[in-house]
C-alpha cells in the first residue's frame, strides 16, 4: 500500500519534482501500451480485408458471432450470371498447355482480398497419381476481372515418385497462412499389375502439408505428415493398418475456435471400396495433425462411408458433413451427417431427396448467418446434380442454396452441359465466387465465375442487414 501511496499520490504527499517524475513514467507506460495494442507483436493479419469490410482479425474467434461472411455487400445491383459467361470469358486455366493438363479447382480469398486459383498441372495427360503434378496458383488483384501468370506452388515433378497433387486448401485467419493439404507418391488405389504404384500400408500415399505465407506469394517445401495420420509409421494401433488416404481437394474448413479441418478419403483394406470419411484437424495452425475417432455410416448400409465431402459449420456449432456418394448409393443423392463434438464423431448420413447429385466433388460454404446481422441463414453448395457411369461424362452443375442450414435446398443451374469439380468462396464485395471444371467432361478447361442471391433465388432480396 505504501508503494500505491508514492505512486499515485506522490504529488499530493511529496515534493514537486517527485510528483512530476511520477506523472512522467506514468505517462511512458501509457504511450507504450497504446503503441502495442496498435502494434501487436508477432504474426497477425490486417484488420479487414481490402477495405471491403471483411474482418480478418478476430473472425475465428467464439465472440465473434457466427459462420459466414462479416463484411457488407459491395456489387450493389450487378447481376451476374454463370450460365452465360462460357464461351464469353472467365477461362482461368486451359485444358491443356502443351503437355501440361489442369485439372481440380479450388478458390481461397487471401486477407489482403486476392483471389487465388488453385490447379493441378498434370503431365502428359488428366489421370491423377501415380503421375507427374504440380500445384500451380493464379492470382487476380481485381475481384476475378483480370488473372496473373500462374505460380508453382509445389516442387518441379521430376518423376511419378516425386509429384504433388490434389490441393485442400484453407486460409488460416488466426495467422493469416494459407496451409494446404496434398497428395503425393503412390496412387489411391490398390496396386495390380497393370499399375504396381498403388498405395498400401507399407508405401502408403502420402499426405503433405504445404503453407503460403505473404498472402499466397511465398511457398514452403512440402512437408510429409503420413505417419501422423496412418500408415506403418503411424503410432495408432488401427490406423497403422489403413491402406490408403487423401484429403478433398477443395476448400477445407476452419472452425470459430480455432480449429482447422479436412475430410479424408480411407481405404482401410486391400479393396478399393468402401471409402471412408475420417477427418484430420489441427488446433496449431497446421503443424500438427490428429485424426476424427468415428466416420458417418452410410444410411441403410451400416459400416460403408462415402467419397469425398466437404463440411461447414453451424450456428450453433455443429458440424455438417455433405458426402458425395459412392458407386450408386441411394440413386444419386448427396448425403449428409453431422457431429456435436468438433468433429471427432459422426452421425449416420442421410440422402437429401432435395439434392440429386453425380458421385463428383463439390462444395459448400456458410455465407450468411442471422448471429452477424443479417436477415437469414444462408448455406450455398455447387455439385453436379445428374447421375453419370464410367462411360458417361459427369453432371450438370448446380448451384443451390439452404435457409433451414441444410435441411432443404433450392438452385439454379449453372451450366448448360456437365462439368467437374467446382469450389466456392464469397468474394470481398460479397458476390460468390465460383471456379469450376466446365466442359462435358472431367478434364476442364477451368472458368472462374461470380454470382449473387438476385440470380441464384429471384425471390430472395437480401442479404440485407436486421
Amino acid at each position: 500500500m505504501h508503494f500505491i501511496n508514492i505512486i499515485f499520490f506522490g504529488g499530493f504527499f511529496m515534493r514537486k519534482r517527485y510528483f512530476l517524475i511520477t506523472f512522467a513514467i506514468i505517462t511512458i507506460i501509457a504511450g507504450v501500451w497504446v503503441w502495442a495494442c496498435k502494434h501487436p507483436f508477432g504474426p497477425g493479419i490486417s484488420d479487414v480485408i481490402n477495405g471491403g469490410g471483411v474482418p480478418a482479425k478476430g473472425w475465428y474467434m467464439n465472440e465473434s458471432g457466427g459462420p459466414g461472411y462479416k463484411g457488407e455487400i459491395l456489387y450493389g445491383t450487378n447481376v451476374m450470371v454463370p450460365s452465360k459467361v462460357r464461351p464469353r470469358g472467365g477461362l482461368v486455366y486451359p485444358k491443356n498447355s502443351g503437355n501440361s493438363y489442369y485439372r481440380i479447382p479450388t478458390l481461397v480469398v487471401a486477407t489482403n482480398g486476392d483471389l487465388l486459383a488453385f490447379a493441378d498441372r498434370r503431365k502428359g495427360g488428366v489421370v491423377d497419381l501415380p503421375n507427374q503434378i504440380e500445384i500451380v496458383v493464379k492470382r487476380s488483384t481485381d475481384n476475378g476481372t483480370n488473372w496473373l501468370a500462374e505460380q508453382l506452388v509445389s516442387p518441379i515433378s521430376t518423376s511419378k515418385e516425386i509429384s504433388y497433387g490434389d490441393a485442400g486448401v484453407v486460409l488460416d485467419r488466426k495467422t493469416g497462412n494459407i496451409i494446404i493439404v496434398c497428395a503425393s507418391g503412390p496412387g489411391f488405389l490398390a496396386p495390380t499389375k497393370q499399375q504396381p504404384l498403388g498405395s498400401t500400408d507399407k508405401n502408403p500415399i502420402r499426405i503433405n502439408i504445404i503453407k503460403g505465407r505473404d498472402n499466397g506469394k511465398i511457398w514452403e517445401q512440402p512437408k510429409d505428415i503420413t505417419a501422423q495420420i496412418y500408415g506403418v509409421n503411424c503410432k495408432d494401433p488401427e490406423r497403422k493398418t489403413w491402406h490408403g488416404a487423401f484429403a478433398t481437394s477443395g476448400n477445407g474448413v476452419q472452425l470459430r475456435n480455432g480449429r482447422i479441418l479436412f475430410v479424408l478419403s480411407v481405404r482401410k483394406s486391400e479393396a478399393n471400396s468402401p471409402l471412408y470419411n475420417h477427418v484430420i484437424y489441427s488446433d496449431d495452425g497446421g503443424d500438427t495433425w490428429k485424426v476424427s475417432k468415428g466416420a458417418p455410416d452410410i444410411s441403410k448400409n451400416p459400416n460403408r462411408g462415402g467419397s469425398e465431402a466437404k463440411i461447414v459449420e453451424l450456428n450453433d456449432g455443429t458440424l455438417l458433413m455433405s458426402i458425395r456418394p459412392e458407386g450408386n448409393e441411394a440413386n444419386f443423392k448427396r448425403f449428409f451427417a453431422k457431429s456435436t463434438d468438433n468433429g471427432n464423431t459422426w452421425s449416420v448420413a442421410e440422402p437429401n431427396n432435395d439434392f440429386p447429385s453425380s458421385s463428383s466433388n463439390g462444395d459448400i460454404i456458410y455465407y450468411t448467418s442471422v448471429l452477424n446481422g443479417w436477415d437469414k441463414d444462408r448455406i450455398v453448395s455447387m455439385v453436379d446434380s445428374l447421375a453419370y457411369t464410367a462411360s458417361t461424362p459427369p453432371g450438370k452443375p448446380f448451384l443451390r442454396i439452404s435457409y433451414d442450414e441444410g435441411n432443404t435446398w433450392q438452385g439454379q443451374q449453372v451450366f448448360a452441359r456437365s462439368a467437374g469439380y467446382s469450389s466456392l468462396a464469397i468474394l470481398p464485395d460479397g458476390s460468390i465466387g465460383i471456379l469450376a471444371e466446365l466442359d462435358n467432361s472431367w478434364s476442364g478447361p477451368i472458368y472462374f465465375m461470380r454470382a449473387n442471391l438476385k440470380w441464384l433465388n429471384p425471390a430472395d432480396s437480401g442479404p440485407t442487414r436486421h
